[in-house]
């Protein structure tokens, strides 16, 4: 095989690539030895058919996938042959192939730039150590006890309104008929809580004690029992008490107790026991973003602008609300990180195992509270997305021995004052949103 080097800059490469046609046709001859041990062929006994005939039937639709793999294998000894990475998968134009003759291409590619050694030790991060008293605890509490859910009998008696917790009794019909699971005894529903299927609470609204009442409702088409799905029901209630939301629940031994604490000074404890796992995780996220930031400020080194284009087209898709500056700004952030991350995690030994892939495995799971094996399953079943997944497990490593590496400064503050690094701008805006939507 002849590499021959038209261009070279910068990352830019393009070769004339000429594969000696012997190869060519051994990679032939290997082809249709395996096809004349198994085709049928009428006047010929199986796996004596000439190769002369093999060759004529079937030449022209076994020479696109020969040329493919020879190719392809071609491509990988080249660059390996001069220790380069390709940045995206090469451009290749057959410029010409006669059987007999040599098969020459052209190849078009960026390859992945090299990085010069960073002393990651000299990285300096803020490490927050948390700075808490007993006005933070206090301020959690009221918070718990605004959020927290309790009922009392009604001051006066009146009608259902939403907010309200009803007990009831119920039985349902489809068609006149009973069906599976259609009749329950001293049920409970915060009415408003979205508990039931659609419609069902509303029509429980405006109900008094020992009042009945009969209601219509339709099962969603992806109602989890199949029978039922879709179809209309009517429902007879009879609402046996309605108990009004506590406005302001007091921070007391019942709270504690309601909480599932043995006392309001466990449950102190337990709140500081959080707020210390909350700052500690927020502290160590708010290190690795600085360490991200570190990273790309100072290694300097050219981008594969191919790299750059597919991950802008990658955000494009995910995202229309984005302008084309915004969307480039990331997409160069994001590979240029994922370079330096490679480049560490190469450098530094740092791979991911088995056991970190069964982690990130768990830990996607997780997210789905009831549906942990559907997940576990899926990425069994689709290696492009474990591998995706071990991609997400490396970047997860190398940052963690990024950030253990480096140098920390530390500083006491409050969540408040940790809230107001650049770094958790998202986590504070989020925090804002569920505020407001409260």
């Amino acid at each position: 095989m002849k590499i021959e080097e038209k261009k070279t800059k910068g990352l830019d490469i393009e070769w004339l690539l000429t594969i000696p046609s012997s190869n060519v046709e051994q990679h032939l001859e290997e082809k249709f030895k395996e096809i004349s041990k198994n085709v049928k062929i009428p006047g010929f006994r199986p796996g004596k058919v000439p190769l002369d005939v093999i060759k004529k039937r079937y030449s022209k639709s076994i020479i696109p996938d020969v040329l493919d793999k020879v190719i392809n294998e071609s491509l990988t000894e080249a660059v390996k042959k001069k220790k380069i990475r390709p940045a995206v998968q090469p451009n290749v134009n057959l410029e010409n192939f006669e059987e007999g003759k040599d098969l020459v291409l052209k190849v078009n590619f960026q390859k992945m730039p090299e990085l010069d050694d960073l002393d990651i030790s000299k990285i300096e991060l803020e490490k927050s150590q948390l700075l808490i008293n007993d006005n933070d605890v206090k301020n959690t509490l009221e918070d718990v006890a605004k959020k927290h859910e309790r009922f009392a009998p009604l001051e006066k008696p009146r009608k259902s309104i939403k907010g309200d917790l009803i007990l009831f009794d119920y039985i349902g019909k489809i068609d006149g008929k009973n069906f599976e699971n259609n009749s329950g005894q001293n049920e409970t529903v915060v009415l408003g809580s979205n508990k039931y299927i659609p419609g069902y609470e509303e029509q429980m609204i405006g109900l008094a004690i020992n009042e009945s009442k009969t209601i219509d409702v339709t099962f969603p088409d992806d109602y989890r029992l199949k029978s039922v799905a879709g179809k209309n029901a009517k429902f007879g209630l009879k609402i046996k008490d309605i108990q009004q939301r506590v406005k302001k629940v007091p921070i007391d031994e019942k709270l504690a107790k309601e909480l599932g604490e043995d006392n309001l000074e466990k449950l102190k404890l337990k709140i500081k026991e959080k707020m210390e796992l909350d700052f500690k995780q927020l502290s160590n996220l708010k290190m690795r973003r600085q360490a991200s930031e570190e990273l790309v400020a100072k290694y300097k080194f050219e981008i594969p602008t191919k790299m750059i284009d597919q991950e802008c087209d990658f955000l494009k898709k995910q995202s229309t609300e984005k302008k084309e500056k915004e969307i480039n700004d990331i997409a160069t952030r994001r590979v240029k990180l994922g370079i330096i991350i490679s480049t560490i995690a190469e450098k530094h030994n740092v791979s991911v195992e088995d056991s970190d892939l069964t982690k990130a495995v768990t830990e996607e799971a997780r997210r789905y509270p009831g549906q942990e094996k559907e997940v576990v399953d899926f990425y069994k079943n689709n290696p492009s997305m474990l591998n995706n997944l071990r991609g997400i497990a490396l970047e997860e490593k190398v940052m963690n021995y990024v950030v253990n590496s480096c140098k920390k400064i530390e500083k006491k503050c409050t969540m408040d004052q940790l809230f107001e690094s650049n770094f958790l701008k998202q986590e504070k805006a989020g925090i804002t949103k569920k505020e407001k939507k409260k």
